[in-house]
């Protein structure tokens, strides 16, 4: 073969040879490198997401709990009255003494540090599963805001409220409102935002994977849970009070203010109970007195916002400043004198029994009355204010009625109430219209009754009840005692005293 031939032959052969794809489109193997790539991360992140490897630790996890409980709750059960707002709701009201008291139910969803934005698509969402008569909205979240623009503590709480709603659509349509285009996927996935966990809590990691591999779930508690979350037992100490009357009050109503944001969302709130036919009511639960300065200035800029229509009493309860919310004490509120100041747990009671004979004065809101539905009985038989608002079962061999009258003035019924180490005695009464709650609150109902201590001989004797301020309300007035655990064998006479 000459050299000629054999040349020809080469030049042909290196001919047949291929090019390369990524040779000949350089641009379009880098497109699916990083294409696959970003598979890679996307499939990462949500397999991370779906096994919760990044979740933080939820023991302690009241929003998402509310959320959980909510759903689970409507399986079964309607939600009657829905309360929506931030912290200074959920330890404002007590929904169990507030369901006991109206005989229906009532639900508290609320997360921490949230504004109105936040309270609307809580609304919107809470909506798709029940259908309240009532929507109550606390005001403490209508203020100035901008969305796009929150940082720090007020971001990580409006990202705690985002993840632990459930719906996806109502989520995907709310998450260009909520935030800005740069925290999109930081609300949507707790690698993301906790993914520091590697090298700051890698203990988080290994108990969420241990959690997984066992298959338990991080918070389950079958008690009844309708929202309440409880913080503060006890009232503003004598070193407070000291420091209010040297320093003053440490919030000015001057410097509240509503901007378009915020009314926009409560026309946005109004406008979607008016198309579901659903009752609407603002709540504006108080601070201490002396927390806040140049009040009515605030009041003015939340009734202008709330609308005319608003600023009767019909539509917003202002418990901080109104006729008749004068008996809230220092032992109703938080011992602090920080700017955002919650309620103590017999502030809660206090004003929930307020909320509850608005509502009962309001002819226009009609809720349903479940006290004779045996599941509503067993649903909260036991529970907070039970007892303090509905009368045991003839078949209650512990929790006894002593005396029962069906008139509509007068005494109501006396119940016997066995506790763990002590029992209570507990007096309804019925005022008449001359009867004023200013004034009964200041007796004691005195019982003239004969008991019977252990194995000793009945005997006749004197029962003083002082006023219970925190579980009455304006046509119930309540006298109770914690006494030792004795038998009630009759009671002869009662009489008010001072």
């Amino acid at each position: 073969m000459s050299k000629q031939r054999k040349r020809t032959q080469q030049v042909k052969q290196s001919n047949t040879i291929k090019t390369p794809w990524s040779v000949k489109k350089p641009i379009y193997s880098i497109i699916l490198k990083f294409s696959l790539f970003a598979l890679f991360i996307f499939v990462s992140i949500f397999y991370s997401d779906s096994r919760g490897i990044f979740n933080p630790d939820n023991t302690h996890n009241h929003t998402k709990r509310k959320w959980d409980s909510y759903y689970e709750f409507s399986k079964k059960n309607n939600v009657d009255v829905l309360l929506v707002g931030n912290s200074h709701l959920y330890t404002g009201i007590n929904p169990k003494n507030l369901s006991t008291s109206l005989g229906c139910n009532a639900f508290i969803l609320a997360s921490p540090g949230t504004g109105v934005a936040d309270h609307y698509f809580t609304l919107e969402e809470a909506l798709k599963v029940n259908n309240p008569k009532l929507v109550i909205i606390e005001t403490y979240g209508l203020h100035k805001s901008n969305q796009y623009l929150l940082t720090g503590g007020a971001l990580s709480d409006l990202f705690k409220s985002f993840s632990a709603r459930k719906n996806l659509v109502s989520k995907i349509i709310a998450t260009p409102f909520l935030f800005s285009l740069k925290n999109y996927p930081y609300a949507w996935s707790n690698t993301l935002r906790n993914h520091d966990y590697t090298s700051s809590n890698f203990n988080q990691i290994k108990q969420n994977i241990e959690m997984e591999k066992n298959n338990r779930s991080s918070s389950k508690n079958k008690k009844l849970y309708l929202g309440r979350y409880v913080r503060f037992q006890t009232g503003i100490e004598d070193t407070l009070l000291l420091k209010y009357e040297k320093s003053g009050a440490p919030v000015d109503g001057l410097k509240f203010e509503i901007n378009t944001e915020a009314n926009n969302y409560i026309q946005k709130i109004t406008d979607l109970c008016k198309s579901k036919d659903i009752e609407l009511i603002f709540l504006t639960l108080p601070m201490y007195q002396k927390h806040v300065s140049n009040y009515s200035n605030w009041k003015k800029k939340l009734a202008q916002s709330l609308g005319t229509e608003f600023s009767s009493c019909e539509y917003w309860i202002d418990m901080q400043l109104g006729k008749g919310y004068e008996d809230f004490s220092i032992h109703c509120f938080e011992n602090t004198y920080a700017t955002n100041q919650h309620m103590t747990y017999n502030g809660s009671l206090l004003a929930t029994y307020k909320l509850s004979d608005f509502i009962l004065e309001q002819k226009r809101i009609m809720l349903p009355n479940r006290r004779k539905d045996k599941n509503w009985i067993k649903l909260f038989y036991f529970e907070e204010g039970f007892f303090e608002n509905n009368s045991p079962r003839s078949n209650d061999k512990y929790n006894i009625t002593l005396f029962r009258s069906d008139k509509h003035e007068g005494l109501n019924e006396i119940l016997l109430l066995k506790r763990r180490d002590f029992n209570t005695l507990l007096v309804k009464f019925i005022p008449t219209p001359n009867q004023q709650y200013s004034e009964m609150k200041n007796m004691k109902v005195r019982l003239n009754a004969v008991v019977k201590v252990e194995d000793l001989q009945p005997q006749s004797t004197f029962i003083e009840l002082p006023f219970d301020i925190y579980h009455s309300k304006n046509n119930r007035l309540n006298f109770s005692i914690n006494i030792q655990p004795i038998e009630v064998l009759e009671i002869n006479d009662f009489s008010f005293v001072n």
